[in-house]
């Protein structure tokens, strides 16, 4: 009797689950005979960035844009390939596609953030991004960011300016400067000599600063503010032609 009432539940189980095989292959035959209602696009300007707007993002997916989303059913769209599609754009950090239930497909792209702009005499200038990448000019937007100029380039390689040491050490004083508030605001300009010494130009005061070799970042920058509370205000805003921070627990002022 117990064999019986075994076989009886099984039947029953397997009869639930072919059930639900055939629901959910009805399901997902008429979800991808469905046609996409229309497509939202939200592009992250969370650092007021303008780089990429809706029709580039469009012009990505297809030549036909949104014509082209309209007219595609659910099951011919591939939505990693679409995303891998807009984020070949340089200024694409990341970008995220869903369909909902009612048809519409989001389209979220979040952006590339530039962190210096790099003055080029003989040829247009770019940008190095948040993460180091190098960013061409664009046609929409551009970024205030801290100005740099070069003596030599070559040591900035064409992907990343972190592929190489003093890639990575300009980089490292970057980053630094674009994650201070107050410094972010005060430096505008970085000048790079041939011996890969660094040169700031501020925004308010007059004073060249001479920063030496970009180490010992955080440790210069204090000294820096020590000059700005305790000696300029007292001595003028205007009195010395340069400050040098390159000498171990000294201000030079000059």
């Amino acid at each position: 009797m117990k064999w019986l009432i075994h076989i009886w539940k099984t039947f029953k189980i397997s009869l639930v689950l072919f059930g639900l095989a055939i629901i959910i292959g009805f399901t997902n035959s008429r979800q991808n005979d469905r046609y996409i209602n229309d497509v939202h696009i939200l592009i992250d300007n969370q650092f007021e960035n303008y780089f990429i707007n809706q029709e580039d993002v469009l012009s990505l997916i297809n030549d036909r844009g949104k014509d082209y989303l309209l007219s595609s059913d659910f099951g011919s769209l591939n939505l990693k390939e679409l995303e891998n599609r807009i984020e070949s754009h340089q200024f694409v950090n990341d970008a995220q596609a869903y369909i909902d239930l009612e048809g519409n497909m989001s389209i979220e792209v979040t952006q590339n953030r530039p962190i210096a702009r790099v003055i080029v005499n003989n040829g247009p200038d770019y940008y190095i991004g948040v993460e180091g990448d190098i960013l061409p000019e664009s046609e929409h937007y551009t970024a205030r960011v801290v100005l740099m100029h070069l003596a030599k380039d070559n040591w900035i390689n064409e992907g990343n300016v972190k592929n190489s040491q003093q890639g990575l050490e300009i980089f490292e004083l970057l980053k630094y400067i674009s994650q201070d508030e107050f410094w972010s605001a005060q430096i505008a300009a970085i000048r790079v000599e041939k011996n890969q010494e660094v040169v700031l130009e501020p925004q308010v005061t007059k004073q060249e600063i001479i920063f030496g070799k970009p180490e010992d970042i955080e440790k210069k920058f204090r000294k820096l503010m020590t000059f700005y509370k305790q000696i300029l205000p007292y001595k003028g805003w205007n009195t010395y032609a340069s400050v040098n921070l390159k000498f171990k627990n000294q201000i030079v002022c000059k």
